[in-house]
């Protein structure tokens, strides 16, 4: 066996070892009235994910285990949003708060490189969108880990090193999916939320530069951006609708109303499980989408007016669920 095996091995045990000390003591979530569950479950098992995921990575550091590391800006990144979110988990923070926090960890990274400044303004709103976006969908059971299993396997396992040390978040993560679906032990809370928004930020950041199969259209790298951003079509729409939804009735769009779109889904449907599913497979549906035209783009057209369709669709049934089951 290579040190990276026992490496995924050891990250894998240790991850199970917090998590399953962190259901006896962790942070006690006590469901409200907009609240998905119904039971008092621990919160902020993110924060095990973090300390595995940081343990490997100062281990790696000092050359006790051979991984492939990114810049150490995202490492500051990762304990910023660490310590935050836990404070958020344990008592929450003020929306401004968060968002310096993420500001600050997206702009640790992009600091580090060379950027022109309209490429700089492009990769920071993707940085902190993508923090906020995933925050926004850990909302269901398996729902957020599911989703960022698939697309953030399927890029590493596509475009980077077997060696890289994202694979440590990714089992470690995997791990976290067993406590949380389909019946939730744990929560990862917005320690975690905010940890997988972050990274899969960086990983995308990281690997596009070496990606010169993707043309470019606006900015360097951007048919890349949208390649690996596309397979969560789905789960960003539930988030516009979400957001455009809430500047329409004028409430916070910050708040927590229980009004995204998955949340009318498993009113519906009245399950969790069926809906993250569900969402899976369309995860799998639209990876494969996004392969197939970057090999065959003579039907790129075609299959995005298909996908606006089917986008508008969606939208009108998510909508039609909103009003039916109004929060």
């Amino acid at each position: 066996m290579t040190c990276v095996t026992y490496a995924w091995i050891i990250a894998a045990v240790s991850t199970v070892v917090f998590l399953a000390f962190w259901k006896k003591i962790g942070i006690k979530d006590i469901p409200g009235h907009r609240s998905s569950h119904l039971a008092t479950t621990p919160t902020a098992a993110g924060a095990c994910i973090s300390l595995v995921f940081m343990g490997f990575f100062f281990a790696a550091q000092s050359n006790f285990t051979s991984l492939d590391l990114p810049p150490i800006a995202f490492i500051f990144g990762i304990m910023i949003l660490t310590i935050v979110g836990f404070i958020d988990d344990l008592k929450e923070l003020n929306y401004k708060t968060r968002l310096l926090s993420h500001i600050l960890a997206v702009g640790l990274v992009l600091a580090q490189q060379s950027l022109s400044p309209v490429e700089y303004v492009i990769w920071f709103f993707i940085g902190v969108g993508l923090v906020n976006a995933c925050n926004f969908l850990d909302g269901l059971n398996g729902l957020l880990a599911s989703q960022w299993l698939l697309t953030v396997g399927f890029l590493l396992s596509a475009f980077a090193s077997i060696n890289s040390i994202f694979w440590i978040l990714w089992i470690s993560t995997l791990v976290y999916l067993f406590f949380n679906f389909p019946k939730a032990r744990v929560f990862i809370g917005d320690t975690g939320s905010t940890i997988l928004g972050f990274s899969y930020f960086v990983i995308v950041f990281h690997l596009a530069p070496n990606q010169h199969g993707f043309s470019s259209i606006f900015i360097p790298h951007d048919i890349f951006i949208l390649f690996a951003l596309f397979p969560l079509g789905f789960a960003w729409s539930d988030v516009a609708f979400t957001i455009v939804r809430r500047f329409i009735d004028k409430r916070s769009v910050t708040a927590s109303f229980g009004d995204y779109g998955f949340h009318y889904k498993a009113r519906f449907f009245n399950s969790h499980a069926f809906v993250t599913l569900t969402y899976l497979v369309l995860n799998c549906l639209l990876t494969y989408v996004a392969t197939f035209l970057f090999f065959n783009r003579k039907n790129i057209f075609l299959i995005c007016c298909l996908y606006a369709v089917v986008q508008l669709i969606h939208w009108g049934f998510v909508y039609r669920l909103s009003r039916k089951y109004s929060v």
